[in-house]
């Protein structure tokens, strides 16, 4: 996309069947961005997992860090031990300088359902207005790993803004999530889910990205 500077991490493994690439995780960022920040690959060592630094310019011990996430469902080609890539994934939150900010979001692959993200009667958080009351196999896994590494989710605490992540014959579950540090939910004002077609749509008027 114009104006856009994309990072990504392909499969290191590649599928048997494949005659391509066999896929990956990736982001977008805006490219005014690098005006004032260092965009750097923090960590792409493992498939499905990529960390990206931002690093302010004029203040190089002022930076965040940005982890996108990509879980394949549990009985694809794809399938890895979800136990092991949240506990990667749990090592490497724990290895980020203590006092820099972070979130993840991505494709985690678990319907949280009814399921808390936070401990009750110890964690002081919003309760979430869940439209998705359906459970996976992954749900308690993802659960506990919130709970602790300290992070929830955004999704459902934005009730104006909510939707399903994924709408298709078969159903619509939420699977996509933005995950930050119980710490820093103060500081998101907004957060909406917006389906793949109204961006889509969106993204053919002039000047909308």
């Amino acid at each position: 996309m114009n104006n856009y500077l994309w990072l990504g991490n392909n499969r290191k493994q590649i599928h048997v069947r494949a005659k391509t690439g066999s896929g990956g995780v990736g982001i977008l960022i805006k490219k005014e961005l690098s005006k004032v920040l260092k965009v750097t690959i923090e960590n792409d060592s493992t498939d499905g997992i990529l960390w990206v630094k931002f690093t302010d310019m004029k203040n190089s011990s002022n930076m965040f860090y940005v982890c996108v996430i990509y879980l394949p469902p549990e009985f694809s080609a794809r399938s890895v031990n979800a136990h092991n890539f949240f506990d990667v994934l749990m090592e490497q939150i724990y290895s980020i300088p203590k006092g820099n900010s972070f979130y993840l979001c991505g494709d985690f692959y678990s319907r949280l359902g009814n399921y808390t993200d936070f401990i009750q009667g110890i964690d002081q958080l919003t309760e979430r207005n869940i439209t998705d009351f359906t459970a996976n196999s992954y749900s308690e896994i993802f659960s506990e790993f919130l709970s602790t590494v300290n992070c929830c989710v955004l999704n459902w605490r934005y009730p104006n803004h909510e939707d399903f992540t994924y709408v298709s014959t078969k159903g619509s579950p939420v699977v996509d999530y933005c995950v930050v540090p119980y710490e820093n939910l103060f500081h998101y004002k907004n957060f909406k889910v917006i389906r793949a077609s109204d961006l889509c749509n969106k993204s053919a008027q002039p000047g909308f990205f």
